[in-house]
């Protein structure tokens, strides 16, 4: 503009402006470029495997290897992890160097990157714009946060060799608890001989029901009943919910297996081991709540995996009713299931997870609640005590 100006006016000033404006361009440009030279960044970082709450650590070391001071200089770690940032605008004089721990913390459970680390610089007068990466990209995995549950019940299905708690029994299990004198009616099986030998008198061993029942945890990822963001959402608390019970069953050595359809289809049989509960974390950690599959039709196409010795975990914060119809059909065959309600407008949501109380209850199902904020190991140490209105829904329906 300014030399079409000074064309039509012919003023020499226009002129004059003109390498002006082109002399500091040409400035700028150089002192920009200038300012990217003779930089070295060192990157440590200390963690590939995190939890929903733990920090993520990292050293960032940007040394200034020139003469040139580096007056404005923008560093950030380049990442896909939400809720994470760590940048830093710093200056540099000649030979220097700035090192800073950066902290910040998981918030969302998934597999991310973090790196390169980019330096960038703006001359004085905002002309230019240049950016230099450093340091390679590494991958990190956000595992789902764990809390110790010892007061959620363990369903079971009550047969030889398939509870949690160490119940006396007078069938023949796998499971001997301990040993007493001998009574009249106790098979010869049933005797210890060691014990005899020692006391002088018959002694018949005592057994426990076991730990043989499969338990099947039930994670509902469906995208239209999730609420809430990073942490603190629903699919959070539910994914964190059961890896908890995970570790619960496979700490007690019960086969435990998982079953989630959410941005892809997540099944892992029943089994027991600490190898089996690593890759249920990784499953759980890797699952998006991306699911277009609602909860119904997940437990009607896996129906196959459960029997009548299977017990079924539900962690849902779905509001539809047929899911309770699908539960109800599965309890009339003698499988004994739990239900978790992750309560979805306590995260904002527009539906109402609890109007699906009165027909968990019609089922004869006690569900347990939990709502944002909850203490998750109080609210899962108790079922979810029915409100009076609530209870008249009940009784209208039976």
């Amino acid at each position: 503009m300014t030399i079409f100006t000074g064309m039509a006016t012919g003023f020499a000033l226009f002129y004059r402006l003109i390498y002006v404006m082109g002399l500091t361009a040409v400035l700028a440009f150089v002192w920009n470029w200038l300012t990217m030279q003779g930089l070295d960044v060192a990157i440590e970082r200390r963690t590939r495997r995190v939890r929903v709450g733990d920090d993520i650590e990292e050293r960032i070391v940007v040394r200034n290897n020139s003469r040139l001071p580096k007056p404005t200089l923008e560093v950030e770690d380049i990442t896909d992890m939400p809720g994470y940032s760590n940048g830093m605008a710093l200056s540099l004089s000649n030979n220097s160097f700035r090192s800073w721990l950066a902290r910040a913390p998981a918030r969302k459970r998934g597999a991310y990157t973090l790196g390169p680390v980019r330096v960038s610089n703006t001359d004085l007068f905002g002309l230019f714009r240049r950016e230099r990466d450093f340091g390679e990209q590494d991958s990190l995995l956000v595992y789902p946060r764990i809390y110790d549950l010892p007061e959620f019940e363990m369903p079971s299905a009550y047969i030889s060799g398939d509870s949690s708690a160490q119940r006396r029994s007078h069938n023949l299990t796998p499971h001997a608890a301990s040993v007493r004198e001998y009574t009249f009616g106790d098979s010869l099986s049933r005797i210890h001989w060691a014990s005899t030998a020692r006391t002088g008198r018959l002694m018949s061993k005592e057994f426990d029901l076991g730990l043989a029942s499969d338990v099947w945890l039930i994670v509902d990822l469906h995208r239209d009943v999730q609420a809430g963001e990073l942490e603190e959402s629903t699919d959070e608390y539910a994914v964190s919910i059961a890896a908890s019970l995970a570790r619960k069953y496979e700490r007690a050595q019960m086969p435990v297996g998982l079953v989630s359809y959410g941005d892809a289809r997540y099944v892992i049989p029943a089994d027991t081991g600490s190898g089996q509960y690593e890759r249920i974390m990784e499953y759980l950690a890797m699952s998006k709540a991306e699911g277009s599959l609602p909860l119904e039709d997940v437990l009607v196409r896996e129906e196959q995996l459960w029997g009548t010795q299977s017990a079924l975990v539900v962690i849902t914060s779905s509001h539809r009713e047929a899911w309770a119809v699908a539960v109800k059909e599965l309890a009339r065959r003698r499988i004994r299931i739990a239900t978790i309600l992750v309560d979805g407008q306590s995260f904002g949501g527009m539906f109402d997870t609890m109007s699906i109380v009165p027909s968990l209850y019609e089922a004869a199902v006690d569900p347990y609640v939990v709502r944002m904020g909850d203490d998750v190991p109080l609210a899962l140490s108790h079922t979810y005590t029915v409100t009076a209105s609530e209870a008249d829904t009940v009784e209208a329906s039976a």
